[in-house]
């Protein structure tokens, strides 16, 4: 209890000095509880709470009052008149003071700032210098304290309270605890009605469920074997069961819509209810085929003249879907089984936590030679060649193919020790609440074997191929692009492996083989032929040629589908040439001949036949030169003849040391570039400087000592085979008195043979020193 002092200022117990800590602690926590349940902390203003702050400050005289309530860290203003304050901390608070007096006590503070507990308040010492303070508890109805209706003001009151305003204050705080308990009460109602509303709510929604389901509620009371009362929506069980709306609900009734194999079980479960009572649960079948579950409890007493009292209350509901659903289960799980046990493969079956096997099919048994109960004492790791379930564990991650599922090639051992090859397929699947694992294992340890064998196959036709001095190359038959292609193949192509592969095989064939090329290679890619064969010229990147000779051949796939082709290329440039070389020189003799033979027609027809000696002499000198024309191209394959070496032909004995001069010494120089003369121009060309070179020995230079002559050349024009200039110059021979009268044989063999054979010029200068003739001849020459 508080003790008041003669100025009215009050002293309550301290839960330090007064008690113990721990009941002390209760104390609060019972108070906290019932505060909380009036959950008003933090609610909006409300009129009630602010009329009785203002009653408050009317009656006391006071310019400030609230209605406060006090949480474990705070007072909170439920109402307050003459401040903007919310709330302060609880050890700031005035109150605080007040709802540790008893329940009846009001404390009175007259001077704030002289009472040592409260003179270094800040709301005392500071803004806003309160100075009086007077306080009476909110008391809850089990004489908790919740909080006070208090009054301030910043000026003391020596004189505290009178008596009358202790009352009014004491009146206005049960007033606020009734408003509290009103609210209270009033929310209570509020939230039972909800409650209320929700239950009657929840139960529709349950008859409707049950309604949607097909289930059925029912109460039957009866006597002996007569019904006395059927509860309401008996409907419902007549509609169940298959019975006409007003059938009476007997126990014959119902045994006549009953499948015959389930009356004999309901009439004895009835007879049995009936005499002792007791809970059912009851699957059968009516008529229709439907199946009902029935389950309940059954009261059962005996009257006084021994006739048995009923009364049976329960549940009636349509488990037809969920039978048809357990058959289809059950015939679910006799084909699981089916396949499990014929599957071609070995299916194992093991808890992922231990590896322990749990069970496995025939095939299993089969292929590593044990029995199904061994194999149930062994784990994973008895039969996989890891030995250590961790190490099993470690390569399953690596190869997860995604979560739950596992793709691995592994080794397992046989009861006889014999390692074999096998693909594990495993699947991770939760079984009756149970983690387990499936893994199909398939021996594969054949096909292993094959693949090496295939790998060592492969490795011998890529040396085969890659070191073969012929090329080779794969064709996609899709893109019709290089798959793959030899050395050998690069170097005939003249480009790097890695440029070719990828790249179409058309785009290295000469333009003008390609469309022929192509179509041989889509007819084999087709089926359509067994091989292609073809002969097609190579473009190089440098614009020279190379001719082939290509056998393709077919390459299918394991479904006997045509995929690429495999080809063998020859290089028969070198042949082709020879070849048409050869059928050029055919073609090239054939032809000199004719014009051999048309020549020595023309000089025996031209050659001057008064001296028969120098007839002869004229006639066998042109036909040397032409011999010796015919001998040089016949040295070149008739592909041409060198110009130098006619000339060296002609002048032999001029061009060495040992000539005819008289001071000895070379008569003749030669000065020109390397020409090849093609064969039509050697031969003409040989006519021509044989005359010069008569005409030299007989009359000009060559006839007199010391005389010598001159022969240059070079080509004019912009290739090597433009125009062949030729400057043929004498000296120091006879005297020349100019340009002769009549022209000789000779010119006249020079100039038809230049102009009209050739297609030339001759220009002929009779200098005094000697003869110049200069030359031009075209070497491309049109037959």
């Amino acid at each position: 209890m508080n003790t008041s002092t003669k100025d009215g200022a009050s002293r309550g117990p301290s839960p330090e000095n007064d008690g113990c800590p721990t009941d002390a602690a209760k104390v609060e926590a019972s108070r906290l509880a019932v505060l909380r349940r009036y959950a008003i902390l933090d609610t909006p203003a409300e009129a009630a709470f602010d009329r009785l702050a203002a009653l408050a400050c009317e009656l006391l005289e006071t310019p400030m009052a609230m209605v406060s309530l006090i949480d474990e860290t705070r007072q909170w203003f439920k109402a307050r008149i003459g401040t903007d304050l919310r709330e302060v901390r609880r050890e700031l608070a005035f109150c605080d003071h007040t709802i540790r007096g008893g329940p009846d006590e009001v404390l009175v503070v007259p001077d704030l700032e002289a009472d040592p507990r409260f003179a270094s308040n800040p709301l005392v010492a500071g803004s806003p210098h309160l100075r009086f303070y007077a306080g009476a508890p909110l008391v809850g109805p089990g004489g908790e304290v919740l909080g006070t209706v208090s009054v301030l003001s910043t000026k003391p009151r020596p004189e505290g309270l009178s008596e009358a305003e202790r009352r009014g204050l004491r009146n206005l705080a049960a007033m606020a605890t009734d408003e509290l308990e009103l609210r209270l009460q009033s929310r209570l109602s509020r939230e039972a009605m909800v409650r209320a509303e929700a239950a009657r709510a929840a139960e529709e929604r349950l008859r409707r469920a049950q309604e949607a389901a097909g289930v059925v509620a029912f109460e039957i009371t009866g006597r002996g074997g007569t019904i006395a009362d059927v509860a309401p929506r008996a409907g419902g069980l007549r509609q169940v069961l298959g019975l006409s709306p007003g059938t009476v609900l007997s126990l014959r009734h119902v045994l006549g819509v009953m499948h015959p194999e389930d009356r004999s079980v309901l009439a004895a479960e009835a007879r049995r209810l009936t005499a002792a009572g007791g809970e059912f649960r009851l699957e059968l079948r009516v008529r229709s085929g439907r199946w009902l579950q029935a389950r309940g409890e059954v009261e059962a007493s005996k009257g006084q003249d021994q006739m048995p009292n009923w009364r049976v209350s329960g549940v009636v509901l349509d488990i037809t879907e969920r039978k048809e659903m357990e058959l289809a289960l059950r015939e679910a799980e006799l084909r699981q089984r089916t396949l499990f046990e014929t599957a071609p493969f070995g299916v194992i079956v093991i808890d992922p936590a231990t590896h322990r096997i749990l069970d496995v099919n025939g095939r299993v048994c089969i292929d590593y030679g044990y029995t199904r109960e061994e194999l149930l004492r062994l784990s994973l790791a008895d039969i996989d060649a890891l030995g250590d379930s961790e190490a099993i564990r470690v390569r399953g991650r690596a190869h997860a193919v995604r979560p739950g599922t596992q793709e691995v090639e592994a080794q397992h051992r046989t009861k006889s020790g014999e390692i074999r090859d096998v693909l594990v397929r495993a699947q991770g699947v939760v079984l009756g609440g149970r983690d387990v694992t499936y893994g199909a294992h398939i021996d594969i340890t054949a096909r292993k074997a094959a693949e090496a064998a295939l790998r060592e196959s492969e490795a011998e036709f890529r040396a085969a191929f890659e070191q073969a001095s012929v090329p080779m190359s794969e064709v996609d038959c899709a893109t019709g692009c290089l798959l793959r292609a030899n050395a050998a193949y690069a170097r005939l192509v003249g480009r790097p492996v890695e440029d070719i592969v990828g790249r179409p095989f058309s785009d290295l064939v000469h333009p003008d083989d390609r469309s022929e090329d192509f179509e041989g290679f889509r007819r084999v890619c087709r089926g359509e032929a067994p091989t292609h064969q073809v002969a097609k010229r190579y473009l190089r990147p440098d614009g020279s040629v190379r001719w082939t000779e290509l056998t393709s051949a077919p390459v299918r796939d394991a479904a006997a589908r045509i995929v690429r082709t495999v080809a063998i290329v020859q290089d028969v440039t070198e042949r082709r040439t020879a070849e048409e070389r050869q059928a050029l020189l055919v073609r090239e003799v054939d032809h000199r001949a004719k014009n051999v033979l048309a020549v020595v027609q023309a000089a025996l027809r031209l050659t001057p036949k008064g001296d028969t000696e120098a007839y002869a002499r004229a006639v066998e000198g042109r036909v040397m030169a032409l011999a010796r024309a015919h001998t040089l191209l016949a040295a070149g394959r008739w592909t041409g003849a060198r110009l130098r070496a006619l000339l060296e032909s002609e002048l032999a004995a001029f061009l060495s040391a040992t000539g005819t001069s008289a001071e000895g010494g070379q008569r003749a120089e030669l000065n020109g570039p390397d020409i090849l003369l093609p064969p039509a121009s050697a031969q003409a060309l040989s006519m021509a400087l044989h005359e010069l070179a008569t005409n030299a020995t007989k009359h000009g230079a060559l006839s007199a000592p010391g005389g010598r002559i001159s022969v240059s050349w070079r080509i004019a024009g912009e290739s090597d085979r433009g125009v062949l200039w030729l400057r043929w110059s004498e000296a120091d021979g006879p005297p020349v008195a100019g340009q002769p009268e009549r022209r000789g044989f000779g010119s006249r063999v020079i100039g038809a043979t230049v102009r009209e054979q050739l297609g030339g010029t001759v220009r002929m200068v009779w200098e005094p020193s000697g003869l110049i003739c200069e030359l031009s001849v075209p070497l491309e020459q049109k037959r």
